[in-house]
């Protein structure tokens, strides 16, 4: 009698654990499915994202090769840039796998930045030269093929067996025949005569061709040690894991989670890049209350003496370009953006690969010249307003150190002038494209 109330009792707690066991299951079974649903709905909006912008891009660079007057150039170079930037972010949230996209990627820093030269120069010249226009047509006809090779990547965004099948790849370091990551190989392979852009820009091939300074002789990171400092450098709630190596002369980990992402180089530790991706409410802030967020941010990363010199604002962020301050010159070469949410100051962008690549102590020789003697180089239907000392980029890929005059010219625009403090050469001129969304050159 006892051994039979035992064994019922064996069975009834048998069948009670099998229950609670296969409740546990079915739970995990039910929050995996989440999570996937979860990653899958991230990748379908990140790939409409940089499907609708690579459209955006190919039609507004076609209407560029047109354009005659600077104000429909600055619209339309504003419009290319912002987009650029949106597929950049969008790119490299997808699970691409361990492809080499530095050609791509390249492109679409270019092709705004080289919209925003073409618009600057249009103002300061009136006129688009026919080099110029060959450069458009080039830039247009590579925008075509690379938005028709996404939009026939054969991936349908709101296919979440697609997307499943491309995180098991992902996940098993395989890369699919067909797919987005196959079409990204294959077009990063054609992109290879892609021509060479010399321009006056921050992402001119000149300028993305130089060996980095600060990364040159420093330490090697792991892998581990990468993740640890980017985890650090986000927030909490953002759990990192790692998504491919990024070529180029900086050479990076990229990080990511369904929020964020991160890059970090392999050399020296630095974040090279980071970009969260949300949806930024009605505008908060003032100006000065963004750059007050973006000045704390660079103090607890340890940078100092930056100071700000041009904005713009793009889908409620405030991009601000910090430029080195090396006593009293203004180093145009040592470049970090910081992009600010005017809904609530949070921190949304940052790059550094101009100051990796550019900064280093200086030691500047003693000018030549006077500033009143540069200031008779300046013509004389100009006034000046302001006067400071800049480092600014040549087009060989080096640095010239000038006097910089801030000047009123015709139609009440403000123009910079650039004369070297030791030939007195007139080295540049810039036209300062103001916008409702900032000021586009300075």
């Amino acid at each position: 009698m006892v051994k039979k109330q035992t064994f019922i009792r064996v069975v009834s707690f048998l069948s009670a654990a099998i229950l609670v066991v296969g409740g546990f299951a079915i739970k995990e079974t039910n929050k995996s499915r989440r999570y996937m649903l979860m990653i899958e709905n991230s990748y379908s909006r990140a790939f409409e994202q940089l499907n609708s912008s690579l459209n955006n891009i190919s039609m507004a660079i076609e209407k560029t090769v047109y354009v005659s007057s600077a104000k429909k150039m600055s619209s339309l170079s504003s419009e290319i840039f912002s987009e650029a930037e949106l597929a950049k972010g969008a790119l490299s949230s997808l699970p691409i796998g361990e492809n080499n996209l530095s050609t791509i990627y390249r492109f679409l820093s270019q092709v705004g930045n080289y919209a925003l030269s073409v618009a600057k120069n249009i103002t300061s010249e009136n006129t688009v030269t026919e080099k110029q226009r060959e450069e458009l047509k080039q830039l247009s006809s590579t925008a075509k093929v690379v938005t028709e090779v996404i939009n026939d990547s054969g991936i349908e965004y709101n296919s979440p067996e697609q997307w499943a099948q491309l995180v098991e790849n992902k996940l098993n370091d395989v890369v699919s025949e067909q797919g987005l990551a196959a079409s990204l190989t294959e077009l990063e392979e054609n992109l290879s005569d892609y021509p060479t852009l010399i321009y006056d820009g921050p992402y001119s091939d000149h300028i993305l061709e130089k060996e980095p300074l600060m990364t040159a002789s420093a330490k090697e990171y792991s892998e581990t040690e990468a993740l640890a400092v980017a985890q650090k450098f986000v927030s909490e709630n953002s759990v990192l894991s790692f998504e491919d190596m990024q070529k180029g002369k900086i050479e990076c980990y990229r990080f990511a989670d369904n929020n964020v992402n991160v890059t970090v180089s392999r050399f020296g530790g630095y974040v090279v890049y980071m970009r969260k991706n949300r949806v930024v409410g009605d505008s908060l802030l003032s100006y000065e209350q963004a750059m007050s967020k973006a000045e704390k941010f660079l103090e607890e990363m340890q940078i100092s003496n930056m100071i700000d010199t041009y904005y713009y604002t793009d889908a409620g962020v405030c991009v601000i370009n910090f430029a080195y301050l090396d006593g009293q010159t203004i180093c145009y070469t040592d470049l970090i953006k910081v992009g600010v949410a005017m809904d609530t100051g949070e921190i949304m962008l940052l790059e550094t690969a101009g100051y990796l690549t550019n900064h280093t102590d200086r030691a500047f020789q003693i000018p030549d010249f006077t500033v009143e003697q540069a200031m008779e180089k300046i013509a004389s239907d100009l006034e000046v307003e302001e006067t400071s000392i800049a480092l600014i980029p040549t087009d060989s890929g080096g640095e010239v150190r000038c006097y910089e005059f801030l000047c009123r010219g015709e139609e009440n625009r403000e123009i910079l002038v650039y004369i070297n403090v030791q030939t007195l050469e007139e080295e540049q001129i810039y036209i300062l494209l103001k916008t409702d969304g900032g000021t586009l050159v300075k």
